[in-house]
């Protein structure tokens, strides 16, 4: 009796190796991936003389200015981006040949210098004159006539944006505009500008030599950044 209840064990154990190894392994399912918005480009500067979309466009759509600027075109240079949106192209067309590159440029180095600088300073009777100093050099950079940035890429797409959640759709213009200039150009009419503020004691000279140096290293310059 003993033997059989042994077998008996022996062969249930065997069936249920048997049956857990026939049993096709359960597949693991993928969750699926709902775009509530997508978008696509239905036009673009040159389609209808069949032009492809040039690469850097993308990364502008995407607002990776960076990718741009580390364009060989680029190389030892300071660019300048630009952009704007909506729903007419001659507007758009419009903003872009009446855009006053010299004043949006120095706007951004005078907003670079605040967003930089302007936090170390707590407004102690010791950093009045340095706090002091800071505003004209500001000031300085918001009238500097910056020559020699030019143009050296504008386009514009059109892009279509289907809210799948919500079930509409919308099309909008954006026109992107780059503009460059020497890296030694720029340092040279930076020297001559910021020259013009004279630094009288060693916490102004610092802070001088530091907005010069901070300035230098930026390579590119967009509407409230820079990279």
């Amino acid at each position: 009796m003993k033997i059989l209840e042994k077998l008996g064990i022996i062969f249930v154990s065997i069936f249920l190796v048997i049956s857990c190894a026939s049993k096709p392994a359960v597949e693991e399912q993928k969750p699926v991936v709902s775009k509530k918005v997508e978008r696509e480009m239905i036009d673009w500067k040159g389609a209808s003389i069949g032009s492809d979309i040039p690469e850097w466009l993308y990364s502008a759509v995407d607002n990776d200015v960076m990718a741009i600027a580390s364009l060989p075109e680029f190389e030892n240079k300071v660019i300048y981006f630009a952009e704007d949106q909506g729903k007419n192209l001659d507007l758009l067309k419009s903003w872009v040949n009446n855009f006053n590159i010299q004043a949006s440029f120095s706007k951004e180095l005078s907003n670079f210098v605040i967003a930089k600088f302007g936090g170390e300073l707590n407004g102690s009777k010791n950093e009045e004159d340095v706090e002091m100093y800071l505003n004209e050099l500001v000031a300085t950079c918001s009238r500097a006539e910056i020559n020699g940035l030019g143009k050296k890429l504008d386009y514009w797409v059109k892009t279509r944006y289907i809210d799948n959640e919500l079930d509409t759709m919308s099309d909008t213009y954006q026109y992107f505009v780059v503009y460059a200039i020497d890296k030694d150009d720029l340092k040279l009419q930076l020297d001559r500008v910021l020259g013009k503020v004279e630094a009288k004691t060693e916490a102004q000279k610092k802070i001088k030599d530091d907005v010069q140096k901070a300035i230098e290293e930026v390579s590119v310059f967009a509407e409230g950044k820079a990279y």
